[in-house]
């Protein structure tokens, strides 16, 4: 995709110059003889870069200058100017300004090589800012299946524990363990079983509600938070997981086999009001459900039950 260039400049021949120049480059050029309507109209534009004279009408360069860093746009501004305004140029740069070019524009390589120089730098800024997003991301996420990891687990329960309590509904941890998991690794190899971690998070993602989330908690267990569940409901969701899970065919290659998983629960606000609490009774109830054969739920037990 080429990069969009805003040229504002209220006299037609050198607007005319640019655009036809920056489009012999195979830029895409917007054209206005004023700021004012094309500022307004900023957002929707898009540009890469803007080019604009610092004399006009109605709205001037260093008033576009103004707004675009007022807007927290990383888009950069080149400032054209005559020599009698040069102190105004240098104003401008002081203010954020990327470059000031002098008419008439005579040279025009110069102007090209300004605007080069510019999208290059707005590049290379975008390119940082997806790499910190990706770093981001990669600090939060697994690896392997993409779920997001311990480290996002206790602030997003602490949050889950603070809107229950506000508007008074349960929720559901739900601890999720793989059956037999170490013969899966044993018999089929370790690649087969980093596919079966991630293709059964693809499972649960699909089966579980989408206001529900998944946490890839350590090895072969995972960790749920059911929102707005009381115990029936939760019941139930667990039962058609469990389900999904033994039913789905993890085939890779000529590696074929059936997975069942365990499961264990607690409930907010009956079982307890503490994050570590909650974990750790779900995680007594996962142990139960393996102890009494696997490939089942059980719930750390209710007050009444």
């Amino acid at each position: 995709m080429n990069e969009k260039i805003l040229v504002i400049d209220d006299e037609p021949d050198i607007r005319n110059l640019l655009a036809t120049a920056l489009l012999g480059e195979g830029y895409e050029v917007v054209a206005a003889e004023d700021g004012e309507e094309e500022i307004a109209r900023f957002r929707e534009i898009d540009p890469d870069l803007i080019v604009t004279d610092v004399k006009m009408p109605k709205k001037s360069g260093l008033a576009v200058l103004q707004t675009v860093r007022g807007s927290g746009s990383g888009v950069d501004v080149i400032i054209l100017t005559g020599h009698s305004d040069e102190a105004t140029a240098i104003s401008c740069l002081r203010q954020g300004a990327y470059d000031y070019l002098l008419k008439p524009l005579e040279d025009i390589d110069v102007i090209l090589m300004s605007v080069k120089r510019a999208l290059q730098k707005r590049q290379l800024e975008k390119e940082k800012i997806a790499l910190m997003g990706r770093l981001e991301e990669m600090a939060v996420r697994d690896a392997l299946t993409g779920l997001y990891n311990v480290r996002t687990l206790h602030a997003a329960l602490d949050e889950e524990i603070i809107r229950a309590e506000r508007y008074t509904h349960p929720f559901c941890v739900l601890m999720i363990d793989i059956d037999h998991f170490k013969a899966v690794n044993d018999t089929c190899g370790h690649p087969f079983g980093d596919y079966v971690l991630k293709e059964l998070a693809t499972v649960m993602g699909r089966t579980l509600r989408t206001t529900d989330r998944l946490y890839r908690y350590g090895g072969e267990e995972f960790l749920a938070v059911m929102p707005e569940t009381p115990p029936d409901d939760a019941r139930r969701a667990v039962d058609r997981l469990c389900e999904a899970v033994k039913s789905h065919d993890f085939v890779q290659g000529e590696m074929e086999r059936k997975i069942t998983i365990s499961a264990g629960g607690a409930f907010f606000p009956f079982h307890a009001v503490e994050r570590a609490a909650l974990i750790r009774l779900a995680d007594e109830a996962l142990y139960e459900a393996k102890n009494a054969g696997r490939d089942r739920a059980v719930f750390a037990p209710l007050p009444q039950e």
